[in-house]
């Protein structure tokens, strides 16, 4: 910009406009010349100083018409940048292309301040783009739009309307700088500030993050004499891997006794823990117990908390067959969930021997009314956010023949028009249910290695 260029006046607007009609008149000249290679129609320049007048225009070509007695034409397309003679602004028009002597009112691409507006950065590319936009979309002859080309024309028309209302009167006029103005550099300053502050203030926190120090432990290095900093100091637990830090819980686990590790619902420390081996199939029973109500009164008693599974569910005879919706106990497998429903007959208050022979003898009948839902429960297990911990995990039909779910588990519970669903989903551990979770994963290995729990092959060969 030249030291002598002051504030822009309706006067230094309209001087200006020989200089940058030429610019744009040069790069019309290199898309008509483009065209003539890559577009059906050829494309015409036209400078008229005495109107202050830049355009690029197509010619006009016939159309199809089923009526041989009757001709069609279609052009009319044009891009026009026109000077108005009393402010010095700069108008760009888009014309679409229409079948004449039909007419189409031009769209209002933008109002530029200056003519020296409209050469600076990328604003003659763009008008250019939404040109060659425009012509594909309103074309009947030119097969080649997209639809991204149609919706980029109506929305272009919608803001030209709105750029009309916005021009009738001086102050509301929305006219395009290539300089920004004060307003928004103001906001756009304040922004940036507030980016940088943000990052500038959570810095030391992020630096004791990645170091494995606390933030004042930090600032005491920062600040610490040189002989100091020699000195070796212990690490912070956050900074071990995890590797050794599941070897030094392992280590610290008491070794408890198989023996108390009962089956069903137990407790070791604060977490629960539920175990057994189920099956869908009567035929093997001899494997598996078909009580699968027992799953549902150990899921139920905890719910609301974190417990640790280590559950198997007998499903080859069910697994390629369509579900039994009728059955009292019946199988869905959905993308990320599997899920146990279980629709057991009305039960007797009263009659307990009725209620036994769905449940355990480890468990109380007298409760199992007062858990029973008119609809029905389901268990819904979800497999989809394992990486949670380094202990649970979900495998549906392992080899076809089983169900196998391990590791902690938190179970939510919901009811809707008489039913409940259970939802289990691997939860997040803090150090602490880490250490208990760790601890019941090693007391359950250990007793299958020595054979006091029973697996099928299936399951054996995955643990």
């Amino acid at each position: 910009m030249s030291i002598f260029a002051g504030r822009a006046t309706p006067q230094t607007r309209m001087r200006t406009w020989t200089l940058h009609a030429a610019i744009i008149e040069q790069k019309m000249n290199a898309h008509a010349e483009e065209a003539r290679h890559d577009y059906f129609e050829h494309l015409y320049v036209l400078r008229d100083d005495d109107r202050r007048m830049v355009q690029l225009w197509a010619g006009n070509h016939p159309l199809h018409s089923s009526e041989e007695s009757k001709t069609q034409v279609e052009g009319g397309a044009a891009l026009v940048l026109s000077q108005d003679t009393h402010f010095g602004h700069v108008v760009a028009l888009i014309y679409p292309y229409e079948q004449l002597p039909n007419s189409v009112k031009p769209i209002i691409w933008g109002i530029f301040d200056s003519p020296s507006d409209v050469t600076t950065g990328k604003w003659l590319t763009r008008i250019f783009a939404d040109f060659a936009t425009c012509c594909r979309a309103s074309s009947v002859v030119d097969e080649t739009a997209f639809t991204s080309d149609r919706l980029r024309m109506r929305w272009l028309t919608g803001r030209g309307k709105i750029l009309t209302l916005r021009g009738r009167f001086r102050l509301t006029t929305k006219t395009i700088k290539a300089r920004k103005s004060w307003t928004k550099r103001i906001v756009a300053g304040i922004i940036a500030t507030i980016t940088v502050l943000g990052f500038v203030t959570t810095l030391p926190s992020n630096l004791a993050t990645l170091s494995g120090y606390s933030l004042p432990a930090l600032w005491g290095l920062w600040l610490a004499s040189p002989g100091e900093k020699t000195q070796p100091a212990e690490p912070a637990p956050q900074s071990q891997d995890l590797r050794s830090k599941t070897e030094d819980l392992l280590d610290q686990v008491p070794n408890v006794p198989v023996s108390t590790l009962p089956a069903g619902p137990a407790r070791y420390g604060a977490m629960p823990v539920i175990t057994g081996y189920y099956t869908f199939c009567p035929s093997t029973e001899d494997q598996g117990s078909t009580k699968l109500l027992d799953f549902l009164y150990d899921v139920r008693a905890n719910a609301g908390q974190v417990a640790f599974f280590d559950v198997q569910v007998g499903i080859d005879c069910v697994l390629s067959s369509e579900p039994d919706y009728g059955a009292p106990f019946y199988r869905i497998e959905d993308p990320g969930v599997v899920s146990y429903f279980m629709r057991i007959p009305l039960l007797d208050r009263e009659n307990l021997a009725e209620a036994k022979q769905w449940i355990s003898d480890n468990r109380d009948p007298a409760i199992l009314h007062a858990m029973q839902s008119d609809n029905g429960s389901a268990i819904a297990i979800h497999n989809g956010d394992d990486s949670r911990n380094p202990l649970s995990h979900f495998q549906p039909h392992v080899e076809g023949s089983a169900d196998v779910l391990f590791g902690p588990y938190s179970i939510k519970e919901s009811n809707d028009d008489d039913a409940i669903t259970f939802d289990l989903n691997a939860s997040f551990l803090d150090s602490e249910g880490l250490k208990q979770a760790t601890a019941i994963a090693k007391e359950l290995r250990t007793a299958r290695t020595a054979g006091t729990t029973s697996s099928s092959p299936a399951v054996e060969q995955i643990r």
